[in-house]
Formats: C-alpha cells, sequence, structure tokens
C-alpha cells in the first residue's frame, strides 16, 4: 500500500511516500515560505525523485487540524484536489495524533501541543508505550497553565515519572514549562518536535487498513475554536 502524505498545518510543510511501514521518501520544510510557495512542487518533487506518479498512489493521506486556519485549508484543499482528479482514497490524521507518533516505546507521558496564539494550545495527551500513540485525553483547546495541570494529573493517575512535550506550543511557553515541570520533563531531540508527514503516513496505512477513508465532498479541518472571522461575526463585530 503506498501512500502519500501531506502536512501543512503547522508553520512546517511536509510531504512523504510511505509504503506500508517503509518510509520511501519525506520532505521537511520549516522556513518563511508559505505553504502555497512550497507544498504542491514539494509534492511534484518526491514522486519525481521516486519515479512516481499520482496513479500509482494507492491513498492519499493529510493531517485535518488542528492548527493553523490558512496552513490546512492548503494541505486540505491540494489532497482533496488531487483525489478528485486521480479518484484516489483519502484518509485523514490528526495533527496531535502525527506529534505523537514521532515517539514510540517510551513509558513516559507523550503531550502534544501546538500554539494557538491567543495564550493558548491545542493538545492532546498520550501513552506510546506501542509503535502506535494511543490517545488518551483530546483534542482540547486551554491555557498553558491548564494544559500543565492535566498534564500533571494524568502522569500522577497512570504512575509514569516522565512527560514528554511535543510541538511548537512548547517553544512558545517554553521558560514556563521548564521551570514548573524541572525534572519531570523528558527533554527530545529537535528532529522530533515538530510534525512528520512520514509520521502521518505511517498512522494513515493503520487507518487505510481498517476502511476508515474519507468522504473528500464532505472532508473538512478540525479547526476545534472558531476562526477569528467568525468569532468577531458572532460577537456583532463585522
Amino acid at each position: 500500500m503506498l501512500i502519500l502524505a501531506v502536512d501543512s498545518s503547522t508553520p512546517v510543510a511536509g510531504a512523504a511516500l510511505v509504503d506500508e511501514d517503509r518510509v520511501i521518501i519525506e520532505s521537511f520544510i520549516n522556513y518563511k515560505k508559505t505553504h502555497s510557495e512550497t507544498l504542491l512542487p514539494t509534492i511534484n518533487r518526491i514522486l519525481r525523485e521516486c519515479d512516481c506518479s499520482i496513479t500509482d498512489i494507492d491513498v492519499l493521506a493529510v493531517t485535518a487540524g488542528p492548527g493553523s486556519f490558512t496552513g490546512l485549508r492548503i494541505g486540505m484543499a491540494a489532497v482533496k484536489g488531487i483525489s478528485m482528479a486521480a479518484d484516489k482514497p483519502v484518509v485523514a490524521v490528526s495533527t496531535l495524533d502525527t506529534l505523537a507518533g514521532n515517539i514510540a516505546g517510551s513509558d513516559a507521558l507523550v503531550c502534544t501541543l501546538l500554539d494557538a496564539r491567543k495564550n493558548e494550545v491545542y493538545c492532546g495527551f498520550y501513552e506510546v508505550s506501542g509503535t502506535c500513540p494511543e490517545r488518551i485525553k483530546g483534542p482540547m483547546v486551554c491555557t498553558p497553565e491548564t494544559f500543565l495541570s492535566i498534564a500533571v494529573e494524568l502522569a500522577a493517575y497512570k504512575h509514569q515519572e516522565k512527560i514528554i512535550l511535543l510541538g511548537d506550543g512548547y517553544y512558545r511557553y517554553s521558560e514556563y514549562f521548564d521551570i514548573e515541570l524541572k525534572d519531570k520533563l523528558l527533554p527530545v531531540p529537535g528532529h522530533l518536535m515538530l510534525p512528520r508527514a512520514a509520521a502521518a503516513g505511517v498512522l494513515a496505512v493503520h487507518k487505510a487498513r481498517q476502511g476508515e477513508f474519507e468522504d473528500v465532498y464532505h472532508l473538512r479541518p478540525l479547526y476545534i475554536r472558531l476562526s477569528e472571522a467568525e468569532y468577531r461575526l458572532g460577537k456583532g463585530a463585522v
């Protein structure tokens, strides 16, 4: 099963080809250019470098959120367009699950958190003792203080001595988390801290095997909360 996985749900733009549990190629771009500039050229490049075409792909995978509203729309529009043009099935994978998929075989509590701005984070909480993350709680949006309270309570309940924080939400509030967690915080290397399209592809394999495909005509990003425009409209500000 050959899967083309696409991620643009955060400032990272990524694409990968995954054949069952084998990663063939992955592109990871965390620079200044926008997803509208990099995503489709990246997809074309990795297909070309692997002598593949869209007709060779069995399943398309996309990170569905939460994350950047604009980034989610760009990635999902690209995947839906390819799906409709090439008649390929689509699997949607949570961005938070994708992040948790960077860690496996650990007895620590893995907490994924993305910067949601407005002094909030999107977050999820996971056990990762096996090869696939098992979500305990989330997805949700909350303040860093609430997030940390939940993480500490879950770790105590699960008798987990260490906590791993993944995602750009950690970077935004790193000083606060480092002070509060102290030795309970288990650091991980930088290449595991952000979403990887390859991780999304591996998770998508399991969903595809179970037939968890999306209706591309009704597939929507998982925003969790209202956009600024929707919020202001509800308040009568626009």
